[in-house]
């Protein structure tokens, strides 16, 4: 099928706002290329997906690109009304009044437990029973509370069932901690807590922080690195920008001799980036001072230190 030169020369614009009253000579316009005058309602057929949210249709008769902030398909028609000519032929999607989103009754209860369930409290035991086991032990054990947390129950329920993963892992994660392979003779079942018969109510609020992880990439972990040592710690993607992709992690930590110190640790394939800012003066010069120690022991770890600013807050 042919399409008249006019018709090649516009794109209609699609819009979801209220429409504009056109001047009497756009309207004659409008009516002389299409036949159509403001506020006349039409129906525009989707004959094919075109390139950069393009669109061709068949609109009062005739075919035309048409720009559509939409998914649409061939096959598919929209109505629409008739705004104005200029500067191009522009047209308004009909919405009804009593069009609205319907959610499943899955996404009626996710969205219920974003709003309603309680959040995870922080990890109630510290990672190391002494500040001199930190060195030795700390970075598994925090490996340990990260992963086993609940978090990615349903990732290590997968490596399981392909072997990848001994059932004993699993029981220890809170979800495994509630099954029946645990409960049964202990006069409990899963689901007795509340939460219907989508899930236990006492997995709740992980599904809450599973659906937070999910949205923004973010994990973020809170309790005693070693008694009465408060840190927190945030890991997530790095920027979009090129030069700072990778994983990011924040830490948070009080010190003894240091006072309050923040770390930015940037993970990147040719090494790590680690910005420290303290709130004590001259904690962060003790810092410098102590970078060769630190790239020795990331050394061991087979990590490369690329760079380590620090500074006083």
């Amino acid at each position: 099928m042919l399409i008249n030169d006019d018709a090649q020369k516009q794109v209609l614009t699609i819009l979801a706002k209220t429409a504009v009253t056109p001047a009497a000579d756009v309207q004659e316009r409008a009516s002389s290329l299409l036949q159509l005058n403001p506020g006349q309602q039409v129906k525009a057929e989707i004959i094919a997906n075109l390139p950069n949210s393009l669109y061709m249709a068949r609109v009062a008769g005739e075919l035309y690109k048409l720009e559509i902030p939409l998914n649409v398909q061939p096959g598919e028609t929209l109505d629409l009304t008739f705004v104005t000519a200029d500067p191009r032929v522009t047209f308004q999607m009909l919405r009804p009044q009593t069009e609205s989103v319907q959610l499943s009754s899955m996404g009626k209860w996710l969205a219920d437990v974003v709003e309603n369930a309680p959040g995870l409290p922080p990890a109630t035991e510290p990672l190391v029973e002494h500040p001199e086991q930190a060195a030795a032990q700390l970075a598994g054990r925090l490996k340990a509370s990260l992963t086993q947390n609940g978090l990615f129950y349903e990732s290590h329920l997968a490596q399981w069932a392909l072997g990848g993963l001994p059932l004993k892992e699993i029981l220890k994660e809170p979800q495994g901690k509630l099954s029946r392979l645990l409960s049964e003779g202990e006069g409990g079942a899963p689901g007795e807590e509340g939460g219907g018969a989508i899930a236990d109510g006492r997995t709740l609020p992980l599904i809450k922080e599973q659906l937070h992880l999910l949205n923004t990439g973010v994990l973020a972990w809170q309790g005693e690195a070693w008694p009465g040592q408060q840190m927190s710690l945030v890991v997530g993607e790095g920027s979009e920008e090129p030069w700072e992709q990778g994983i990011e992690a924040n830490l948070s930590l009080e010190l003894p001799r240091l006072g309050g110190v923040k770390a930015r640790l940037r993970f990147t394939p040719e090494g790590i980036n680690v910005e420290l800012v303290c709130d004590r003066p001259g904690a962060s010069e003790m810092m410098r001072q102590a970078s060769g120690e630190l790239r020795t022991a990331l050394a061991a770890q087979g990590l490369h230190l690329n760079k380590m600013a620090a500074k006083d807050d």
